[in-house]
């Protein structure tokens, strides 16, 4: 996507000197996404397989021209990181870190927001444009670039409908994931918008789940567009009132289930899957020439 890659011209990895984000920085960096640098305070004027590392986000950006960050931090680093990569003038943050405090979240996001600052997450394994940039550690190895968008809440289930749309060979234009928590940074409805400026995004496969009001407000948009669309979300025979799975998946009050979900989406003109194969074939066959 034309955004996203503008605004990941040049990427950090903050908490680059853990485990996690040794390992997904060295494989994005394979990828091809372009790693310049690591953050980690104290660990200043080292390298972490040839990435330089700074001691603050500040200094990373004054030394490499960064642009974007990719988050791996503990959950209770995560709302300063992002404020502090926001101070440094980032553009794009994409924080994988789960379990940040609500209230946290809150402070940093609205920050983030007011500084100009993208938000992906917290919660989040990341985005990717196939072929391109991949920003967390979403499986490079399931995707290819193609005609379809994939919008998703949950990481997991995403893994398994881009193999089935990989597998009756229809390609992803872009792979996000919004993460499943009920306070985090972008939305459906906020990335729709990218995904409709893209050219090559011709389809959409939205992956939701019960819980928040994701999924209705972005019916709202998707009713305004000629975009073929398929919904798959989880949660199905979920009970109300309960957490399932991610912080953000409970029901409450008359939206947020998924007969709500349903609902609002098929009055948008969305077909609703009811596994990862349906979906699949759903879009390929939305995809398929209109015969001459």
């Amino acid at each position: 996507m034309r955004t996203l890659l503008a605004d990941a011209e040049r990427v950090l990895v903050q908490g680059i000197t853990g485990a996690a984000g040794r390992r997904h920085a060295v494989n994005m960096r394979a990828y091809g996404t372009p790693i310049v640098a690591g953050v980690t305070p104290g660990r200043g004027d080292t390298e972490i397989d040839g990435i330089p590392v700074f001691d603050t986000v500040a200094e990373a950006v004054e030394a490499t021209g960064a642009t974007a960050t990719v988050a791996f931090l503990p959950p209770s680093a995560a709302a300063s990181g992002l404020i502090e990569a926001a101070e440094a003038g980032l553009r794009l943050a994409v924080c994988a870190t789960e379990g940040v405090p609500v209230h946290d979240a809150l402070v940093a996001l609205d920050y983030a927001r007011r500084a100009g600052m993208c938000v992906f997450g917290p919660n989040t394994a990341g985005l990717m444009v196939p072929g391109q940039l991949s920003l967390g550690f979403l499986p490079t190895n399931v995707a290819f670039p193609g005609p379809c968008a994939v919008l998703s809440k949950s990481g997991t289930l995403s893994y398994e409908v881009v193999l089935e749309l990989t597998r009756v060979g229809v390609g992803q234009s872009a792979w996000i994931v919004v993460g499943g928590d009920s306070v985090k940074g972008s939305t459906f409805a906020d990335v729709l918008p990218m995904v409709l400026s893209d050219p090559r995004a011709q389809a959409l496969a939205l992956v939701g789940e019960i819980g928040g009001t994701d999924e209705e407000d972005v019916a709202e948009l998707l009713a305004a567009t000629a975009l073929p669309c398929v919904a798959l979300m989880a949660g199905r025979t979920a009970p109300q009132g309960v957490a399932m799975g991610h912080a953000g998946a409970m029901i409450s009050e008359s939206r947020g289930s998924y007969g709500s979900k349903a609902t609002a989406l098929q009055a948008a003109r969305v077909k609703i899957a009811t596994s990862p194969a349906t979906l699949a074939r759903a879009l390929a066959e939305a995809l398929e020439p209109v015969p001459a």
